[in-house]
């Protein structure tokens, strides 16, 4: 116990302010001399024993008094509280400490050391019924606070802390209205895992690093934040971390600065951000930002992000959960970005975003589910592979405008993707790769008006099992590349012929196409096909001109797929196929077969007229018709009563007239093994009829 009487001169002062309660001030004016930086160059005059410090704090009064204030001293030897019960509050404004106050397992009403130098404190397991206050103190060595419950709010609001290792430590802490550390300034790791905060935490303006081997500059693993977190406008050297964080309002990092070059920046899988979590208005990553497993509420905000990893993943958010929208607009990010298996209830834009990942992906989102819609417009550009493979958007996915480059790579994969309302890759949309949409299904229409599709030696559009309500192929130019459409089904297929070209097509189908043209030139759009002769495409183009009551245009299509047909049969089947083109167009030319047949008709009459045969029996039969002998002839299975009534009847080679005319109808042309005369029983010569 201290006597009074060997109190010095500023001790006595302390004493006897703190009796009366009022501030005891040491302060002389001059600012520099009464910086706590020459704390350490102050003499007796401003200088008072910890002891004396610790005797009154720990005193209890009889009468209430306002507590301990002390203003400009140096408090030499240490302010050892812990394992004490203080009964009042105490206040150290701009003080200088020789060693660091232990205030371990204390138990305090109410602490400030705002504005002093300390060489560390020591609070661990500390319990403050009111306000910890550390504002504007300068730090050489660690602030322990691990395990300490405070009523009021910790503040470390322009603190500074020069720590090589672990600079503030609040682990397991619990603040219940709040952590403040507004400009805080330190060199070593600031903890605050597992932090418990009712009310807001916010560190805007801060400025950490780490140097050496040290890798986390602020640890928020484990943080239960029943409020607002605001870490804005900080500059970071080093990694931030907050594993498991769960907060009730926003999660707020706007405008943030962290360098940890080809290293993780922010690692921040499992979050749970019921307020939303915002990257964006500046923030800025160099190394990767880690988010997966996550769990967003309301809004994921990288809206004006710059994420650069590049060589390696910028973004990781595998499985991120976002019950909201993805503000992701004019992000800049050098890496991966990786939203695979996401699920993200409103929208995910991306609008004017411009990733990089040369020869790798630029951003891969397969599997992921969008409920609302999914935009890349407004420029926005991808060196490297775009991924939507099995991905699903709930209303439209929007690529107008967009610039995606892959060269000899897949520009964009959207493979067995299903988007519930529209696909818009049209109005300056370009693509150096391949466009993939093999088996995707777009419920209503897909826009290709006005891109440019670039695949040189490849496919420029893989869609092969393509299902869609509209197809509009309708792009700038004709692409550089296959256009692969086989086994596609089309409700409607709007194209132009301007822009037609090689397409591969077998097992295509659709209802109706886009303009109605002729079937000659429909023709040189199915002539377009690299693959050898495929039926099916001559058929469902026939098809669709029968549905529009075109038969005319059918029975052209029909005839030129059996002329590309033959081109694949052997010689003598050729031949076969030349004959019945040129006789009845292979049946899709009725009026061939009805000019062929009066014309024989004619011929017939004409040599039956010039020869007539004589009657079967002299005397009976009907007389003798040289246009219906002839046309008994060329229907054998109608009986007309020509040809019974009037047959030669010699052995000479002229009975057989009427059968060789017979034959000349309905069998190839064939000449006679002897040519020579034919006589009628009236015994007139003949020239037999060869062809």
């Amino acid at each position: 116990m201290v006597r009074v009487e060997e109190l010095s001169v500023a001790e006595r002062r302390v004493w006897e302010a703190f009796e009366r309660g009022e501030e005891a001030d040491f302060t002389t004016g001059d600012g520099e001399q009464d910086a706590p930086a020459r704390g350490d160059r102050w003499g007796a005059e401003r200088t008072i024993r910890a002891g004396v410090v610790a005797e009154l704090l720990l005193r209890e009064e009889a009468r209430p008094v306002a507590g301990l204030r002390v203003k400009g001293a140096r408090i030499a030897g240490e302010l050892n509280l812990s394992h004490s019960g203080v009964h009042h509050s105490a206040r150290f404004l701009s003080c200088f400490f020789d060693r660091a106050p232990n205030l371990y397992w204390t138990r305090a009403l109410q602490v400030s050391f705002t504005g002093s130098r300390l060489p560390g404190l020591s609070g661990a397991n500390a319990q403050v019924g009111g306000h910890l206050r550390l504002d504007g103190c300068v730090f050489t060595g660690t602030v322990e606070l691990r395990g300490a419950q405070i009523a009021g709010s910790l503040t470390l609001d322009r603190a500074r802390v020069d720590v090589a290792g672990l600079a503030v430590d609040c682990d397991r802490m619990q603040a219940d209205r709040g952590v403040g550390a507004i400009g805080l300034r330190a060199r070593g790791q600031v903890r605050l895992s597992n932090v418990t905060v009712h009310g807001t935490l916010i560190l805007d303006h801060a400025r950490l690093a780490v140097g050496g081997s040290e890798r986390e500059a602020l640890n928020l693993d484990g943080l239960v934040a029943e409020g607002n977190v605001f870490c804005r406008h900080m500059a970071v050297t080093g990694m931030i971390t907050c594993r498991n964080a769960r907060v009730t309002g926003p999660f707020a990092f706007t405008a943030t600065t962290i360098e940890r070059p080809g290293e993780m920046a922010f690692r921040g899988s499992r979050i749970t951000a019921s307020g939303g979590l915002f990257l964006g208005g500046g923030f800025s990553a160099t190394g990767s930002v880690r988010l997966a497993d996550s769990r967003v509420e309301r809004e994921l905000s990288l809206h004006g992000a710059r994420l650069d990893n590049a060589g390696g993943e910028a973004l990781q958010a595998g499985e991120l959960q976002v019950e909201g929208s993805v503000n992701a607009r004019e992000l800049r990010a050098r890496g991966r970005v990786d939203l695979s298996m996401a699920r993200v209830s409103g929208s995910l834009v991306l609008d004017g975003a411009e990733l990089a990942a040369p020869g790798g992906v630029a951003l891969d989102a397969d599997g992921c589910s969008v409920g609302g819609s999914l935009s890349c417009a407004g420029g926005f550009r991808a060196e490297g592979a775009v991924r939507l493979a099995d991905a699903t958007i709930g209303t439209y996915a929007d690529f107008n405008g967009a610039h995606l480059r892959d060269p000899g790579g897949t520009a964009l994969d959207a493979s067995a993707a299903t988007v519930g309302s529209g696909l818009f890759l049209g109005r300056g949309f370009t693509t150096e790769g391949e466009l993939n949409l093999i088996g995707t299904q777009v419920r209503r229409h897909i826009h290709l008006n006005d891109a440019t599709l670039s695949n040189p030696g490849g496919r420029a559009l893989a869609a092969w099992q393509l299902e869609a309500g509209e197809l509009y192929l309708r792009p700038k130019q004709p692409p550089e590349g296959l256009l692969d459409l086989r086994h596609a089904r089309i409700g409607v297929l709007r194209d132009d012929p301007a822009t037609w070209s090689p397409r591969r097509q077998d097992g295509l189908t659709y209802d109706a196409l886009d303009p109605i043209l002729p079937a000659t030139r429909r023709l040189e759009w199915l002539r377009g096909d690299p693959d050898a002769y495929v039926p099916q495409p001559y058929e469902q183009l026939a098809g669709t001109y029968r549905r529009l009551g075109h038969d005319e245009e059918a029975r052209t299509v029909l005839l030129h797929k059996q002329r590309r047909r033959r081109a694949t049969l052997p010689r003598h089947s050729r031949l076969w196929g030349v004959v019945q083109d040129v006789t009845v167009g292979y049946g899709y030319r009725p009026l061939r077969a009805a000019a062929w047949f009066a014309a024989l008709l004619a011929l017939g009459a004409t040599v039956f007229t010039l020869d007539p045969p004589p009657p079967a029996e002299a005397g009976k039969g009907p007389a003798f018709n040289a246009v219906v002998y002839a046309l008994d002839l060329l229907f054998p299975l109608i009986d007309f009563g020509q040809e019974k009534a009037f047959q030669p009847t010699g052995a000479a080679s002229g009975s057989r007239t009427p059968w060789c005319w017979r034959a000349g109808c309905w069998s190839p042309p064939s000449r006679p093994a002897s040519p020579g005369p034919c006589r009628g029983s009236s015994g007139q010569g003949c020239d037999m009829i060869a062809t």
